[in-house]
């Protein structure tokens, strides 16, 4: 695996052959195909007139109900007028027809209202000046936000751009990602643990010379100032998490698939949404995955490029948002037998904290890029062949075809998805590196489990604070057996490791650990009392960045 160690020219540096930039100036002819796409899907889906009246109805209660009681500052200002209209039209329609000789087109005409209401609210913007001023600063930002012992708060503008790259560091084939990069359509699919994790993948893509990908930013972002500038420019295309409703699914899905039709590199979190626990991602959400799998089952018929997966995991010494997750998590799971704390501290306690810890920092992260694969999860080589598991090249175009002709098949294709998400799991527990944060907080929790292994998992954190102490010389044996087995994954290329664990003692792992694990959070994650043995402050977010370890089956060894 190659590491990065400074930028790489970009593979097409003519930014007017970037697909994110002609789908931008391309946007209206785009919109009306998605949108006609939509219209003979729902030919199928809701073959009779009824249906489809059923369905724009359910859409519209949905949508009533979100726009008053769910209403967000980056709604339109127009949102409860226009809905109030589609209202009048479909009572009209009620009214006027009987469903023997009702006219289906009326009721195409409203949906093709309410699917451009949506496309345009949804579709991305492009910008390449502001790309280009993004791309200055942001790595600037980055390295400010995470990083790293300055004397003065000013002199991360000024820093050589080599220099972010030993905080920041990037490993993976970039030889092959790039030479991919223009056979082919490259689909980004990343883990996710942070709101940090969109910017700092597109930066990383931009550093080994990728063209700009397009991406789903929550549309609660774009009334957040001063992000709604940059998602507006920057080939973000909104998502609204609170319309559950089919028609706006699927015009996200075909909005997301005829864009990778199109040549436009995508991204994409296979996990839905951030990991709420500190895990790795297991289980990944099928829905958009499956737009890479249509697409290339589109691209086959229409004779177009073929598309490669690009698995990328992000590692993060510490999470600023693990106490808010963690405390989602735990509600989920635990419902009546935890009780989330709920108190936060202001906002400018929050502020001071940061800029308190900020220049003391010395800590990193490290952004893997698996091994590209096609949408049927096989690696594929240099040329784009997809190589099956005896070695040898082939071509998975008759994966989608029957007696030599593509077919469109959707539960095959589901079946292909699901084959292609256990694929980008694997790739995620293999490119994992192991970091010193999650390392001592998994040899805590697990010792503290061990000991009181007749307690549930939210008993143990609620026991006091005389009973969370761990001997320090048995979380020292501990990280060292558990570096022995690490490494041994190692060389059986199921995980990676971290510098600093390989080349460092137990007590060094556990220094290092200690002081990059509790950073921004109010309470000690993990700490040495007076006595040099180990506690925690906050034994949830022990639990939480424990659970970055799961999964290789470690406690078996200790």
């Amino acid at each position: 695996m190659q590491k990065l160690k400074k930028p790489l020219e970009y593979v097409n540096p003519d930014y007017e052959n970037w697909g994110i930039y002609k789908l931008d100036k391309d946007k209206d002819a785009f919109l009306i195909d998605v949108v006609e796409r939509i219209i003979e899907k729902s030919r199928k889906n809701y073959p009779t007139t009824r249906a489809l009246f059923d369905e724009l109805a359910s859409t519209l209660y949905q949508e009533r109900i979100r726009v008053t009681t769910s209403r967000w500052k980056s709604d339109p200002d127009d949102e409860k007028d226009f809905w109030n209209n589609v209202k009048g039209q479909i009572i009209k329609f009620q009214k006027a027809q009987n469903w023997e000789d009702a006219d289906r087109a009326v009721l195409e005409t409203l949906l093709k209202k309410i699917l451009y209401r949506y496309a345009y609210e949804i579709v991305a913007n492009f910008k390449p000046r502001i790309f280009d001023l993004a791309q200055r600063f942001l790595p600037r930002i980055l390295f400010l936000f995470l990083n790293s012992k300055l004397n003065s708060p000013f002199k991360f503008l000024f820093r050589k751009m080599n220099s972010f790259y030993e905080k920041f560091v990037i490993t993976g084939d970039f030889d092959l990602i790039r030479n991919l990069s223009k056979k082919g359509t490259i689909v980004v699919v990343p883990t996710h643990f942070s709101n940090t994790d969109s910017p700092l993948v597109g930066w990383t893509l931009n550093s080994i010379g990728l063209e700009p990908v397009t991406y789903g930013a929550g549309i609660n972002l774009v009334g957040t100032q001063p992000l709604s500038f940059m998602l507006n420019n920057l080939g973000a295309y909104k998502l609204d998490r609170r319309r559950k409703n089919a028609l706006y699914l699927e015009l996200l899905k075909s909005y997301s698939q005829m864009a990778i039709e199109r040549d436009t590199p995508s991204l994409f979190f296979p996990g839905g949404t951030r990991s709420r626990s500190g895990a790795i991602e297991s289980k990944l959400k099928l829905g958009l995955l499956s737009t890479a799998v249509e697409a290339q089952q589109e691209n086959f018929i229409h004779h177009r490029k073929k598309i490669f997966v690009l698995p990328i995991v992000i590692n993060y010494q510490y999470n600023i948002e693990s106490s808010s997750l963690i405390n989602q998590y735990l509600v989920e799971v635990g419902k009546e037998k935890y009780v989330s704390d709920s108190f936060e501290y202001s906002t400018t306690y929050k502020i001071v904290r940061f800029i308190k810890h900020l220049f003391n920092a010395d800590t990193g992260v490290v952004i893997s890029f698996g091994k590209p694969l096609d949408v049927i999860g096989n690696e594929v080589n240099e040329n784009g062949e997809s190589i099956a598991p005896n070695g040898k090249p082939f071509d998975i175009k008759g994966y989608f075809e029957i007696e030599n002709k593509i077919v469109r098949d959707e539960q095959r294709n589901y079946e292909y998805t699901k084959i292609l998400g256990d694929k980008i799991v694997k790739s995620y527990f293999k490119y994992n590196t192991v970091m010193t944060s999650p390392l001592i907080a998994f040899s805590y929790f697990l010792l503290l489990k061990r000991r009181h292994k007749h307690l549930s998992l939210f008993e143990i954190m609620l026991l006091p604070k005389e009973d969370r102490i761990i001997k320090r010389e048995r979380i020292l044996e501990v990280i060292s057996l558990l570096k022995v087995r690490l490494m041994e994954l190692c060389q059986e290329d199921k995980v990676n490791i971290s510098d600093f664990i390989l080349e460092n003692s137990a007590e060094a792992i556990l220094v290092n650990g200690i002081d990059s694990i509790s950073l921004f959070n109010s309470k000690k994650v993990v700490y040495a009392d007076s006595d040099g043995n180990i506690n925690s402050q906050d034994v949830k977010l022990a639990y939480f960045y424990h659970n970055r370890l799961i999964g290789y089956n470690l406690e078996q060894y200790i």
